[in-house]
């Protein structure tokens, strides 16, 4: 007697999205078995207006604000719904040093709705961003790099994301610990 059992496919979120202002995309990886990441692949303009590659000049944590653009991990535990789509995940805006709940709904096969949120969803703000074309380039090595690869400077950072808005880490509860890829850390508002 033979057993057949499917493969299944990466979820179709997976991918490079270009973000709504046409100026960046955001690789969307498998990061758990459960869980979807995202960091910067690619920049219309990467470099400031000194030359230098763009940092993460705004980020409240001071010693955060060197880490380059390129590569920065900008989503973060996203979890599959049953109803379809991903949520509970962080969101992290380097143009403005924020951080904030994010949830990602697959209009169609080329377009995304991403969803920044501070408490309740249903006032959140939505973002529509488009499929990559296949041959957009990586604005560095960092950016190409599969989630459990080894980026320079992750050996510097610590493995961390966000508080969730709106809780201290005197009012939430440790979580168990789980395997997983570490990520750069996020600083939160």
């Amino acid at each position: 007697m033979l057993c057949y059992v499917p493969a299944f496919a990466d979820p179709r979120e997976v991918g490079v999205w270009i973000d709504d202002t046409g100026k960046g995309a955001v690789k969307i990886e498998i990061c758990t078995p459960t869980t979807l990441c995202g960091k910067i692949y690619w920049l219309k303009e990467p470099l400031g207006a000194n030359g230098e590659p763009k940092i993460d000049r705004y980020n409240p944590e001071p010693s955060m604000r060197t880490r380059p653009i390129c590569g920065l991990p900008v989503l973060g535990n996203l979890s599959q719904l049953a109803e379809g789509g991903f949520d509970n995940g962080w969101v992290y805006d380097p143009k403005e040093g924020k951080s904030y709940s994010v949830a990602l709904d697959l209009v169609n096969a080329d377009t995304l709705k991403v969803t920044g949120y501070k408490g309740m969803r249903f006032l959140g703000k939505s973002l529509i961003w488009t499929r990559a074309p296949a041959d957009l380039p990586p604005c560095s090595a960092d950016a190409a790099e599969a989630p459990g690869e080894t980026s320079p400077h992750a050996a510097n950072a610590k493995a961390a994301s966000p508080a969730k808005p709106g809780k201290t880490a005197s009012n939430t509860k440790p979580k168990p610990k789980k395997a997983a890829t570490p990520q750069h850390p996020v600083a939160s508002n």
